[in-house]
């Protein structure tokens, strides 16, 4: 069963971001790994449910389980922050995106 994904405004903005900056330092070769990785990602999550660790967070002000994917783009690693919902005829939700180094999400703008 293939459920459809999709990404909350925060995500593609974050994203995006990264992908500027990255585009700007023409990093074309972490580019192209991190644009592989993200379709598999995308294909993985559409097709399995829990292939990833599940961590308590708080979101919005709201306790969630989430899962954490790890995006390896060869010198940099992402990571992806999703939500499976109990409802199967729901979509699989990516929340949030940040730098493997880094130490927080951010949440806000």
């Amino acid at each position: 069963m293939r459920r459809k994904v999709v990404a909350t405004h925060l995500y593609t903005t974050r994203l995006g971001e990264f992908l500027d900056e990255y585009a700007r330092r023409g990093a074309v070769r972490l580019l192209d790994r991190l644009h592989a990785a993200h379709r598999s990602m995308l294909e993985n999550l559409a097709r399995f449910e829990e292939i990833a660790p599940a961590r308590r967070r708080t979101v919005g002000e709201r306790r969630v389980t989430v899962r954490e994917y790890v995006l390896d783009a060869g010198a940099r690693t992402f990571l992806v922050l999703y939500w499976v919902p109990p409802e199967t005829s729901e979509p699989v939700l990516l929340l949030n995106v940040r730098i493997g180094g880094q130490n927080r999400f951010r949440w806000k703008r």
